[in-house]
């Protein structure tokens, strides 16, 4: 555990020095601040306006840092070979993508901190009250978008820094729309043009979409913006299972990672 802790410090040290980083974060708290001006050209309540548009930030924002910088780190020592220095030493192979992944994770918190107390400050000066259930956003964000961060480690571990981003921004997309495609599938049978198309057609809609939904992480229960809004927030248990889905799909996609790289030929 020490090894990898060690790894993930000087992970974080490299991305927090990294020039990405800080142009991924200046430009996330311009967009925060221009939340401002955006909530009063809004026609909706401007208190909403600003709390959504943040939230929808942090997660773009997150997805960002996921991909331009933890996909570079990684590229970086894989293409430069400064990776089989550190494999020279006496522990196992999987210890350097763990040791990446939870400096990831450290700089996506500090990341978080960082815009959830810009988001407090602009609320509080705004005269907006700077309700607490927005935590529970947050907390739901970091669990999407650590779930992510293992997507990105995982084809970083075999593919080249192109071919990692596109996959990896296609998982994002996809997790989110899995579960618009059932709703929108649920809805076409409800409303009865599900009915009035042929058999092959409503076969291959959905199978495609019953295929789509199962294969990718559903994303979209990290996206509690609306229940907070307008419910207050969601229950402890709804929080409890979203975080246990995704420890799971973590768990998946590093260990599918860490088998690949321990076969990979560095040579």
């Amino acid at each position: 555990m020490d090894k990898i802790l060690v790894i993930a410090k000087n992970t974080y040290r490299e991305a927090v020095r990294d020039k990405i980083l800080y142009n991924i974060v200046f430009i996330s708290l311009g967009l925060l601040l221009f939340s401002i001006f955006l909530g009063d050209w809004a026609v909706f309540d401007r208190d909403h306006v600003i709390k959504s548009f943040a939230l929808s930030l942090m997660s773009l924002s997150g997805m960002a840092l996921c991909v331009f910088v933890g996909i570079a780190m990684i590229q970086r020592e894989l293409q430069k070979k400064t990776v089989l220095t550190l494999l020279s030493k006496p522990m196992p192979r999987g210890f350097f993508l763990l040791g990446k992944y939870l400096g990831l994770i450290g700089v996506l918190i500090t990341h978080l901190a960082v815009m959830t107390t810009m988001l407090f400050f602009i609320l509080w000066a705004s005269d907006n009250k700077p309700d607490i259930v927005l935590l529970q956003g947050v907390f739901m964000i970091f669990w999407e978008i650590s779930l992510i961060i293992s997507v990105a480690v995982l084809f970083s571990s075999f593919s080249t820094p192109i071919l990692s981003s596109l996959f990896t921004f296609g998982v994002y997309l996809a997790g989110h729309l899995s579960a618009e495609l059932m709703r929108h599938l649920d809805f076409l049978k409800k409303s009865g043009q599900f009915q009035t198309m042929s058999s092959n057609e409503q076969l291959v809609m959905e199978q495609s979409s019953t295929w789509v939904y199962n294969l990718f992480p559903n994303l979209d229960q990290f996206y509690i913006t609306e229940q907070i809004l307008y419910d207050g927030g969601v229950k402890l248990g709804y929080l409890f299972n979203s975080s246990l889905n995704a420890l799971g799909y973590i768990g998946l996609f590093l260990s599918v990672a860490l088998w690949w790289f321990s076969k990979k030929d560095f040579i």
